[in-house]
């Protein structure tokens, strides 16, 4: 019999099953939450990093500093409106510090911190930037 190590506790088990000590519920997403996990949100992801080539705009249009995008944004979050999860217009690519520092001050001003975000969305597509 082949045996392989638990990732968790090291105990020795046999491959392709799971360690009984270690049980780890998994749940499924539910929810808004379902979408991140569909093929569709993926492309979506992929057009929004491509179209301004991978770069976080939120670091570059607010600090001025040139950094990649591991992340894309809703502006409009998914509470708020879960119609434009997949509006391209909705979405801006950010570094995962830059997505913190966005949520940080949506607690603090969400309405001026959305409107900087569509400023940036608009100057870039203004200077020419952001193929599509």
């Amino acid at each position: 019999m082949i045996y392989k190590r638990c990732p968790r506790c090291g105990k020795r088990i046999p491959s392709g099953t799971r360690c009984t000590d270690c049980k780890r519920d998994y749940s499924k997403p539910e929810g808004i939450y379902k979408l991140y996990h569909t093929q569709r949100w993926r492309d979506m992801r992929a057009v929004v990093m491509a179209k301004y080539d991978g770069i976080d705009l939120w670091a570059l249009y607010h600090h001025h500093r040139l950094e990649y995008a591991e992340t894309v944004h809703h502006i409009i979050t998914t509470v708020d409106d879960d119609s434009l999860f997949f509006s391209v217009d909705n979405l801006i690519p950010v570094s995962r510090q830059s997505h913190d520092e966005i949520h940080a001050l949506y607690k603090t001003d969400k309405e001026g911190t959305q409107a900087m975000l569509r400023a940036i969305l608009a100057e870039v597509k203004r200077s020419g930037v952001g193929g599509i």
